[in-house]
């Protein structure tokens, strides 16, 4: 079977939770199908990382789009879309180009169905009649819907109220013009049936490479805490500052011996102030192998406010058998148990005691790592997910008779969806 693997970025290098899911879902189809792949680039060193690729795919193509942050390009393509009914992060990957060049590959490689890798690119979803596939790797509208109440900045809190409504309609019309949908979470999947009104969503779960993310051979050093995600978006900028501002204090008075290590690019402007005076704060910045630090480190924190979908740093921590304090969005999807394999806590003086008690007893915190471990090796290894995976798109294969019953099951649904979509301009 001809697969179409559009996604919003090539995901290699494998540095991230976007990245790590969509290559390691890019990996498992190239088993068994043969994959064509056109991403996007917000940066011309993308293109250096396409041979990393290749070896999973027939053919690899990027696009380049509009870098995110302060830059003219992306100022004016936000500036543009208060003017349209899209929201913003479809109305930056849909170019010309990138559609003419799906159109061809459609039809010189006889391509079954298309995969599309996040709702940004639904958009596309109208330029084609084979059957598509759509995974959305978070909630959207709800992801966006969290940022904008953290937010302090009117101006921004008011752009984001705008692309959240344009967001919730897009999403909902682009769900229903995909002959499946993908949530990767039982709680997402919630959030996109309530939306839709219709449930078409399965669940593929985000995973974890456990021959690459497994525990130490030596013990954690004691009073040693991590964490680890690139800073440069809204929702693990928060996490950091809040973290800084709320929680260490109450769990670092000056004189206490406690190291604090944080990876990841582009750190905060809070954090480097913060790190400046307090040398017990170390910022590691990005780092090619996160697993050194990761097992050096007595408790791993994920204090995320914002976001949605399921959160892989904390996939990741679990894997290599760490104790783990978070917040309950840091762990929304994921079939936690608290006091058994990870400690949830909803504000920041329950953050620090849980923190204070992992640190105090070490004990505690090796058999929550234990049983972090064996939860990931019981529902998230990869390998367990491959089955499910092809259960969704075995059934588009040429010769399945699955194949015409579904299509043309929703055949009416689809196309109305597709005509709505395509109204939106």
């Amino acid at each position: 079977m001809n697969i179409l693997f559009l996604s919003t970025e090539n995901p290699y290098p494998v540095d991230g939770g976007h990245h790590l899911r969509t290559f390691y879902i890019l990996k498992l189809l190239s088993k068994r199908y043969r994959i064509h792949f056109i991403g996007f680039a917000q940066d011309k060193n993308d293109f250096s990382y396409l041979k990393n690729i290749q070896p999973y795919c027939q053919t690899t193509e990027l696009f380049r789009v509009a870098k995110t942050g302060i830059n003219g390009w992306f100022l004016w393509l936000a500036l543009r879309n208060l003017f349209s009914r899209r929201p913003l992060i479809a109305q930056r990957y849909f170019i010309p180009q990138a559609r003419r060049r799906i159109r061809q590959l459609i039809q010189t490689h006889a391509i079954d169905v298309v995969h599309v890798d996040m709702l940004a690119l639904a958009l596309y979803r109208k330029d084609f009649s084979v059957p598509a596939i759509l995974t959305d790797h978070n909630a959207e509208y709800l992801r966006l819907s969290r940022w904008m109440g953290l937010e302090t900045n009117l101006l921004k809190k008011g752009f984001l109220w705008l692309q959240v409504q344009k967001l919730r309609s897009f999403e909902r019309e682009s769900c229903l013009a995909f002959d499946r949908c993908i949530a990767v979470s039982e709680s997402d999947k919630e959030t996109l049936c309530r939306l839709c009104k219709e449930d078409r969503f399965a669940i593929i779960p985000n995973g974890v490479d456990t021959k690459k993310f497994k525990p130490a051979a030596n013990s954690p050093l004691p009073n040693h805490l991590i964490w680890v995600g690139g800073m440069s978006g809204p929702y693990n900028s928060d996490a950091v500052n809040y973290f800084l501002d709320q929680i260490w204090p109450l769990i670092a008075p000056p004189h206490r011996r406690l190291v604090m290590v944080f990876i990841g690019s582009s750190p905060t402007r809070r954090l480097l102030q913060a790190a400046s005076s307090d040398h017990r704060l170390a910022v590691k910045g990005f780092v090619n192998d996160i697993r050194p630090h990761v097992n050096r480190a007595a408790v791993f924190v994920a204090p995320l406010r914002s976001g949605s979908g399921t959160k892989l740093k904390v996939l990741t921590a679990m894997a290599q058998g760490k104790a783990i304090v978070a917040t309950p969005v840091a762990v929304e999807g994921i079939e936690v148990t608290h006091g058994k394999n990870i400690l949830v806590a909803d504000d920041a003086a329950s953050f620090a005691s849980a923190v204070e008690v992992l640190l105090r007893n070490p004990f505690v915190a090796a058999e929550l790592g234990k049983n972090a471990r064996n939860l990931i090796l019981e529902n998230y290894d990869w390998s367990i997910i491959a089955r499910s995976l092809y259960e969704i798109y075995d059934p588009f294969m040429p010769s399945s008779k699955f194949k015409s019953v579904s299509l043309s099951n929703r055949a009416v649904k689809i196309a109305e969806a597709s005509a709505e979509l395509a109204r939106i301009k």
